[in-house]
C-alpha cells in the first residue's frame, strides 16, 4: 500500500488524472479483500491489484469509462465470483466483492489528501481517509491522523467521524455508513510494521531485502558506517549508523507492531542489543546463533536481573526449521518466521 500511494501520488503530481478501485466489501472466498486497492491510468495500465484475474479485467474496462466522465466522478460495481460469470472464466476463488471507482483529478486539493496519506505511510504512521460522495460525484475528501483533531465533515457529525474512524482502525477495512443522501467512506492505511535490523553483515543485506519486498519497513542498525549504508541497504527506510550498541534504541518508537532481528557480528553485542530489546513491547524478538551461545546469552541476562517470562519472548535460534546454510537461504527462513509470526502464528 505504501508504494501504491507513493506512486499514486507521482502521478497526480505530474499532472495525470487516475482512477482509484478500491475494494470496499467482500466476502466468500475472494482473492484479494476489502482495503485492497488498483490504480488505472488513462493508457489502461496499472498500478497494484485487486485479485487479478477477471474482476481486474472488468473493473480497468469500467475504468476506461469513468476517464470520459467529470472528474470526482464516483462508481460502485458489484462482481458475484460463485455464478456462471466466475465459471466460465475457470476461477477457483468464490464470493462477492464490490468496487468502488474514483475519478481522482489533478488538482491542488486531491493532491494534499493523498500526499498526507504517503506522508504518514513514509514515516510509519496511520492514516485515516473520509471520503463523502453523493449522486455519483465525491464532494469531500479529509485525511487524518487518528491522534489528531477530526475535520469538520458537511455531512456527518464529529461523533459520528469518531466511531467509524475507531471501526476502520479496528477492522483495517473500509466503513461505510449513508447520512441522508450521502454516503460516508471511511479507510483506515496501516503503516507497515517497523522491521528493526541490528547488524549490518552478510546474513542482514539478504534479510533486509526480502523483509521488504513483503512489506515490512525496514530499518538497519550498526556501529560500523563501511556496512550501514544506503549501498548495502538499498530497500533500508532508515539506516542509523551507532556509536556503540550500549543505548541502541533511544530515538526509536518500538510498538507492539514491532519486529527486532539481532544479528551483530560478536555474542557481547548481541547480548547488549537483547538485553534492551527485551525490555521493549515489541511484538517479535529474534536473535540469530546456536544453542550454545543462545543459553550463554540467557545466563548472563539472568544474572543481571532480566526475569525468565521476558527470556522467553526470544526466538533463538532464529528462523523456521528448513535446513538453510547460505545467508540468502537464512533470510527466507528468518523472514519465514516474520511472516509467521505477522499473520497470528
Amino acid at each position: 500500500m505504501k508504494k501504491l500511494i507513493s506512486n499514486l501520488c507521482a502521478q497526480l503530481e505530474s499532472g495525470n488524472d487516475l482512477i482509484l478501485a478500491s475494494i470496499v466489501k467482500s466476502s466468500g472466498s475472494t482473492p484479494r479483500s476489502s482495503g485492497s486497492k488498483m490504480v488505472v491510468m488513462r493508457d489502461g495500465s496499472i498500478d497494484g491489484t485487486i485479485g487479478g484475474g477477471l474482476v481486474e479485467a472488468l473493473v480497468q474496462k469500467e475504468a476506461a469509462k469513468i476517464f470520459s466522465e467529470p472528474a470526482n466522478t464516483v462508481a460502485f460495481r458489484e462482481f458475484d465470483l460463485s455464478n456462471e460469470l466466475a465459471a466460465n472464466a475457470d476461477m477457483i476463488c468464490g464470493g462477492h466483492v464490490e468496487v468502488m471507482l474514483e475519478h481522482l483529478p489533478s488538482e491542488e486539493d486531491t493532491i494534499a489528501v493523498f500526499s498526507a496519506v504517503n506522508e504518514a505511510l513514509r514515516t510509519g504512521k496511520h492514516a485515516v481517509l473520509f471520503t463523502v460522495s453523493e449522486d455519483g460525484s465525491i464532494k469531500e475528501r479529509q485525511a487524518v491522523r487518528p491522534c489528531c483533531q477530526l475535520p469538520e465533515l458537511q455531512f456527518a457529525e464529529e461523533k459520528e467521524a469518531t466511531r467509524q474512524l475507531e471501526a476502520a482502525l479496528k477492522s483495517g477495512t473500509p466503513v461505510m455508513e449513508n447520512f441522508g443522501d450521502a454516503l460516508l467512506t471511511t479507510e483506515a492505511f496501516i503503516p507497515q510494521p517497523d522491521l528493526y535490523i541490528f547488524g549490518a553483515g552478510h546474513v542482514s543485506r539478504p534479510t533486509a531485502e526480502l523483509a521488504s519486498a513483503v512489506n515490512f519497513r525496514t530499518v538497519v542498525l550498526d556501529d560500523r558506517a563501511d556496512f550501514a549504508n544506503e549501498g548495502r541497504f538499498p530497500q533500508a527506510a532508515e539506516i542509523h549508523v551507532l556509536p556503540d550498541f550500549k543505548d541502541c534504541f533511544a530515538g526509536l518508537e518500538v510498538n507492539d507492531n514491532s519486529y527486532i532481528i539481532i544479528v551483530t557480528r560478536g555474542h557481547l553485542h548481541d547480548k547488549t542489543v537483547l538485553g534492551q530489546a527485551l525490555a521493549t513491547p515489541a511484538r517479535y524478538v529474534g536473535m540469530i546463533g546456536s544453542s550454545k551461545k543462545r543459553n550463554a546469552i540467557y545466563d548472563a541476562l539472568r544474572d543481571e536481573g532480566v526475569a525468565q517470562e521476558e527470556i522467553d519472548r526470544c526466538y533463538c535460534p532464529i528462523g523456521l526449521s528448513i535446513g538453510a546454510q547460505t545467508p540468502e537461504e537464512i533470510a527466507v527462513s528468518i523472514v519465514g518466521e516474520l511472516i509467521q509470526k505477522r499473520a497470528g502464528g
